[in-house]
C-alpha cells in the first residue's frame, strides 16, 4: 500500500533506479511537511526580524501604557536606533542558536543563508557609505541606491522566502519504499544533489521508532535502521562540543591578539555535541506518518525474507 495513493507501477520504478522488476512494492512514502516545522519557523523568524526592523523605521514609536506597550517601545526604540547594525546582531545570534542546537536544522548551508541575510543590509549601507565618500573625490555619480526602509519590506520576503521555498523541494525531494526484498532510500534535490541507497533485510540488525515531543503531538516519527555496518549509529558522548580539534594550547601560553582570537573561535564553533545520531532524511525513513505501522510492515517483510532464504 502506498501514502500517496494509487500511484501507477511504472513511474515509481523509474524514480526509484534501484528497485528490480522482480521486487514487489509494499509501501512507498516521503517526509510529511509538518516533520520540516523547523525549517519554516527558522523562516519565519528572518520574515518577523526584518519586519520590525521595517516598522521600527516606518511607524512612529507606539505610546501607552501597561507592559505590553512598554515592550513595543522597547523593542521600536532599539531597532530604531540601532538600524542594520541591530538586525545584523539579531540574525547573528539566530544563526548561532540554530549552530548550537546541532539539530536537523543546523546545515552549513542553512547557516550561511541566515548570516547572508543578516550581512546584507550592513553590507549594502557600507557600501553606499563608501561610494559617497569615494564621491567627493569623483564627479561621477554612484549607481547603488540608498538602503530605505521599504529594503527592509522587500528583503523581508525574498530572504525568508528562499528558504521557505527549498524547505517545500527538499521534503518533497526523498522517497522512500519498502519492498519484499530490500528498503530503498532514493533523494533527488533540484536536479543537482541525487543519492541513492538500497538496504537487505539480512543486512538489518534493528529498527528504532524515533519521535520527539513535538513529532508526537504533529504526528510523525522516523525509523532508524541500524546495520552491521553502522548505518544510524552514532557517538555515544554526552558532551558539549566546542568544534576544536587536536591538542588544546595551554591558556597560559596565548596573549594579545592570539587569545583573543582563539576565544573567538571558540564561541563560533561552540555548539552541542548529541548523544546519538541526528536523523535527517538521507540517512533514515524521515518524517512519515504513523511510523509504528510502518516498522510492523518491515518487520513482517523481514521475518517473510529471511524464511525464504532459510529455505
Amino acid at each position: 500500500m502506498s501514502e500517496r495513493g494509487l500511484t501507477p507501477i511504472k513511474p515509481i520504478r523509474q524514480k526509484i533506479p534501484t528497485m528490480t522488476d522482480e521486487e514487489e512494492i509494499l509501501w512507498i512514502g516521503s517526509p510529511t511537511s509538518r516533520s520540516m516545522y523547523g525549517r519554516y519557523i527558522l523562516s519565519l523568524s528572518i520574515l518577523g526580524v526584518y519586519l520590525i526592523f521595517w516598522w521600527a523605521n516606518v511607524i512612529d514609536r507606539p505610546s501607552g501604557e501597561g507592559q505590553l506597550a512598554f515592550i513595543l517601545k522597547s523593542v521600536h526604540l532599539a531597532a530604531d536606533l540601532s538600524g542594520v547594525f541591530g538586525l545584523f546582531l539579531s540574525l547573528t545570534i539566530v544563526a548561532k542558536t540554530i549552530h548550537f542546537h546541532n539539530g536537523p536544522t543546523s546545515g552549513k548551508w542553512t547557516i550561511l543563508w541566515i548570516m547572508l541575510a543578516a550581512s546584507l543590509p550592513m553590507i549594502w549601507t557600507g557600501l553606499t557609505f563608501g561610494l559617497d565618500v569615494a564621491g567627493i573625490f569623483n564627479s561621477e555619480e554612484t549607481t547603488l541606491p540608498e538602503f530605505t526602509p521599504g529594503y527592509y519590506f522587500l528583503l523581508a520576503f525574498i530572504m525568508s522566502g528562499v528558504i521557505f521555498a527549498l524547505s517545500i523541494f527538499y521534503q518533497r525531494s526523498f522517497t522512500y519504499a519498502i519492498t519484499d526484498k530490500r528498503i530503498h532510500l532514493i533523494k533527488q534535490f533540484l536536479y543537482v544533489d541525487a543519492s541513492s541507497q538500497s538496504i537487505n533485510y539480512d543486512r538489518i540488525e534493528n529498527l528504532i521508532v524515533d519521535t520527539t515531543i513535538m513529532s508526537r503531538l504533529l504526528r510523525y516519527g522516523s525509523i532508524q535502521i541500524l546495520t552491521a555496518s553502522g548505518l544510524n549509529i552514532g557517538s555515544d558522548s554526552t558532551s558539549i562540543s566546542a568544534g576544536v580539534t587536536g591538542d588544546a594550547i595551554p591558556s597560559e601560553t596565548k596573549s594579545g591578539i592570539g587569545s583573543v582570537t582563539s576565544k573567538l573561535g571558540l564561541l563560533i564553533s561552540f555548539k552541542r555535541n548529541r548523544p546519538k545520531a541526528i536523523n535527517t532524511p538521507e540517512t533514515c525513513i524521515y518524517g512519515i506518518h504513523s511510523p509504528e505501522r510502518i516498522h510492523l510492515l518491515i518487520n513482517h517483510a523481514s521475518d517473510k525474507f529471511r524464511e525464504m532464504q532459510s529455505e
